[in-house]
């Protein structure tokens, strides 16, 4: 009798055992993967796309040097310069939008636009996507080359993943505005909740195993990314957009920033789908972002 309570004893160990190592091994992998999302090639160029002239430009992010890629886009007697932060697994071009269009929109209301591939995407060095832990050390290099091209203010425009980077980033940089197309409030917070989004894992057990072993892993710390605490010290007006049928990050984390800023506009579109409302209604959003950028000046 005891020696077959032992065998179970030791059975159940085992199972044990097994099961925490192949929770383990399978959050280890999902968080490498999530952090590593296959580069989308660039698919065409300012001039091709929108007729708009353009320079080849690289600049190496401040603390590790990380070789970063992107496009500047010049305009005569400039009145800003708007600098943009593309979404997760994207690059400059974030042709899920488009924003070339939008560029062009900029370009002849007289700014000039910097828009850049992130560490571990497009044609810039990294092998990893950090969610804005490292990116808003790759924006605030952004920043200081486009004032080093125009003396003119700089306004940030981010989406998703590059609108939290760009609200995290803000109050470092010398910048006179943000937009910030469909963010996340707090990385940690976001992906406790919504991760088996993005992973296809049940959130529990995978989500907490998930947060503790990938920042370990590759070096993304949710911790850096609270844009929700960032706004607060912002004393400009912020142009916050989400659709409200957003499946990926609900319209709630958006709302949380808003109800944080000193100053900020929320706009909510009616469109389903994440950063879908440019898509939606070019005019209503290019008459948004116009006006915000107009007050600015």
């Amino acid at each position: 009798m005891k020696k077959h309570k032992k065998k179970i004893i030791v059975s159940l160990i085992t199972l044990l055992t097994v099961a925490v190592v192949g929770i383990v091994g399978l959050s280890s992998y999902v968080g490498l993967n999530l952090t590593a999302p296959e580069r989308e090639k660039l698919t065409t160029n300012p001039l091709k796309a929108e007729n708009l002239k353009y320079e080849d430009v690289s600049f190496r992010s401040i603390k590790d040097r990380t070789r970063l890629s992107g496009w500047w886009i010049p305009r005569e007697d400039a009145k800003l310069t708007i600098v943009f932060a593309h979404g997760y697994g994207k690059n400059r071009e974030q042709e899920d939008i488009p924003v070339l269009p939008l560029f062009k929109k900029f370009h002849d209301a007289g700014y000039n636009v910097l828009t850049f591939d992130f560490r571990g995407s497009g044609k810039s060095e990294g092998d990893r996507v950090t969610v804005g832990a490292k990116e808003q050390d790759d924006l605030l290099t952004a920043v200081r080359y486009a004032k080093s091209r125009s003396s003119k203010p700089v306004v940030l425009y981010g989406i998703s993943m590059g609108a939290a980077t760009s609200l995290v980033t803000a109050p470092k940089a010398d910048v006179a505005g943000v937009i910030a197309d469909s963010p996340f409030s707090d990385l940690k917070d976001y992906l406790e909740t919504n991760l088996p989004v993005w992973s296809g894992l049940p959130n529990i057990p995978f989500t907490p195993v998930i947060l503790q072993v990938t920042p370990f892993l590759t070096g993304l710390n949710p911790e850096r990314v609270k844009p929700v605490e960032a706004i607060r010290r912002l004393d400009y007006s912020v142009l916050l957009i989400h659709g409200k049928g957003d499946d990926a990050i609900p319209v709630r984390e958006n709302e949380k920033i808003h109800q944080a800023a000193r100053q900020s506009i929320l706009w909510v579109t009616n469109n389903g789908g994440h950063v879908q409302s440019y898509k939606h209604d070019r005019k209503a959003y290019e008459e948004k972002v116009l006006t915000y950028l107009e007050d600015i000046r």
